[in-house]
């Protein structure tokens, strides 16, 4: 049923009703003091008065919790915690405010951060003029640099073919420029870096990727997308591990700032310096968060891929950052014409997009990787690279037997209703990214003229999921999405509408609408399933691990449209203190 269009009215007085719901399962369900261990040891640190929504099987409601050693040795009602106080115990009265398990990333690019705070960044602009600022103030503030990168153009600015060389010209012409949309598919190069690479109006496409050209002069725009990209690679040297180690640095910051306490990082390379970037910062104990990754899997390179894979694999059994999955792109991007669907495109009537991978090399390396349990995880945005890529998962499945493999498709722009189906029936995790289900700039200027009205109107299901039984969770694609507050997605997964509005009909698919319930739960027990971790962390349970956050609002009791205002005034990991507002007492 959908929701009223009230969202300020009635999901308000709904969400107060199931707050007061909430909190009548304290006394139904909560240990008493006669029920606690008489002399328990003393706790190192104690939330009292607060309201703690755990997300356990119950979506318990607690007042106080205690943690020992890292991990949480008591929940439940304020008169019971106070046999945990002892005379070094920590003891934080919240005056009622919202604790909640640490929120999970499910989808996101950690080592992506060097080039979000460190080199040219678009992301905060939003005019060819302002871009074209933007590069002149780095490229006068880098005397010397034999490059320039960047990323964060939106492909709303500039037509189909993409932003042109000359616009970087006019103010870089002697060094080569790269840099990269928004959603990372597509580079942006200057003329000297078409000229250094030896592109031109007669270099064709490489498979999977497209060289975009003037239509007029056929001369190549300067824009490459998806593989075309990595004709120029070679002008523009890999990040060194000190660059990175300083970006993941910068990004552990930011994340425990919003309650990230982890972080699934979505496509690292086999032996690349950003694994080794990981394993700097863990040998000297300075992973503030726990990470888990994904390691690209090539459609060249073939089967012998995954015995390189488990070998690395096999290197990372630390307790911050493991690898458990291999990472496969099945198409590309609606931005870019290169998401692969069912139905021809509409602007592009002979197209359908790209398919990168051959079905039948694409259930080969899925059945090999499952053979060897590792975990799957696939880019697929149209609804054509989804039904190919449950193919070759239920063609694994068939191969090798039905296993707890919890394979994870992520983005799922277009999906077909008998699909979502599929996912609950193969065991298939749904990894979304909520922060984009809005009527925006690209619903306007691309979507609903690349997909038809119909198809742009029917992107991003999340509630089709819940009802079906899938297991969803919820990610930023950081640093797609900058910044990466789980509360604005969790905002915009119950309005699908853009933050600034409350018209009903800038609502996107108002059916697919999620409810605060299930937001949470994207962001904190389903995360940790996704990434085998359930059973230490994801909800606020005794014997789980103290990752922990406090807000200082209770999202039950607030409009959905404020829900984006609110902040992290304390984030713990594993019981440490890893952020702490300054406006939050000691």
């Amino acid at each position: 049923m959908e929701r009223p269009p009230d969202q300020e009215g009635g999901l308000l007085n709904s969400a107060k009703l199931l707050a007061l719901s909430l909190l009548c399962t304290i006394c139904a369900s909560l240990p008493s003091v006669s029920q606690q261990k008489a002399n328990p040891d003393p706790a190192d640190l104690i939330l009292r008065n607060a309201f703690i929504y755990t997300v356990d099987q119950k979506r318990t409601v607690a007042e106080a919790l205690a943690v020992r050693s890292g991990r949480i040795v008591f929940v439940g009602r304020n008169d019971g915690v106070s046999r945990f106080i002892g005379k070094e115990t920590k003891v934080l009265d919240l005056g009622g405010r919202m604790v909640l398990p640490g929120f999970i990333d499910s989808h996101c690019h950690p080592t992506g951060a060097y080039r979000h705070f460190y080199e040219i960044s678009l992301n905060s602009v939003r005019t060819v003029p302002e871009y074209q600022k933007a590069i002149r103030e780095y490229y006068g503030s880098h005397a010397g640099a034999k490059y320039l990168k960047g990323r964060g153009w939106s492909n709303t600015l500039f037509p189909k073919t993409g932003p042109d060389k000359k616009l970087i010209d006019e103010i870089v012409s002697e060094i080569p420029v790269s840099l990269s949309s928004e959603d990372g598919h597509s580079k942006w190069v200057n003329s000297k870096a078409l000229e250094l690479a030896g592109i031109t109006k007669n270099t064709p496409n490489p498979e999977g990727g497209v060289i975009e050209h003037n239509p007029i002069t056929g001369e190549p725009t300067g824009t490459l997308r998806e593989s075309a990209a990595s004709l120029v690679a070679k002008l523009f040297p890999d990040y060194g591990v000190d660059e990175l180690v300083k970006g993941l640095e910068a990004y552990q910051k930011m994340a425990l700032a919003f309650g990230i306490t982890m972080a699934h990082d979505a496509d690292i390379d086999l032996g690349s310096n950003e694994i080794a970037a990981y394993k700097t910062l863990e040998k000297a104990n300075l992973l503030a968060m726990r990470f888990r990754a994904s390691l690209y899997v090539s459609p060249k390179e073939g089967l012998k891929q995954v015995a390189a894979i488990l070998a690395e694999q096999a290197k990372h059994k630390g307790p911050s950052f493991q690898i458990h999955a291999a990472k496969i792109y099945v198409d590309g991007v609606v931005e870019g014409s290169t998401a692969y669907l069912k139905e021809p495109y509409k602007h592009l009537p002979n197209s359908r997009g790209e398919l990168l991978w051959k079905p039948e090399d694409l259930n080969a390396m899925c059945a090999e990787l499952d053979k060897n349990r590792l975990q799957i995880h696939v880019h697929s945005i149209g609804d054509g690279g989804t039904s190919v890529t449950l193919d070759a998962f239920a063609h694994a499945a068939k191969l090798n037997g039905k296993r707890d493999s919890r394979n994870l498709i992520t983005h799922l722009q277009l999906v077909a209703p008998e699909d979502i189906l599929r996912f609950k029936k193969l065991g298939v995790i749904a990894v979304t990214q909520p922060f984009w289900f809005m009527k925006d700039d690209y619903y306007y200027n691309i979507q609903v003229p690349y997909l038809g009205q119909k198809r742009a109107d029917d992107e991003y299901p999340m509630e089709s999921y819940f009802k079906a039984g899938v297991t969803v969770t919820s990610s930023s694609d950081y640093s797609v999405t900058i910044p990466c507050n789980p509360l604005v997605a969790i905002q915009t997964g119950m309005t699908r509408s853009r933050p600034e509005t409350t018209n009903p009909k800038e609502v996107l698919w108002p059916d697919e609408r999620a409810t605060l319930e299930q937001m949470i739960a994207s962001f904190t027990i389903n995360g940790a399933y996704a990434n085998f971790l359930e059973k230490s962390t994801g909800s606020l349970e005794v014997g789980k691990m103290a990752d922990i956050i406090v807000l200082n609002k209770n999202l039950f009791n607030v409009a959905v449209t404020d829900i984006r205002n609110f902040k992290v005034l304390m984030t713990l990991f594993e019981g440490k203190e890893a952020f702490k507002d300054k406006s939050l007492n000691p």
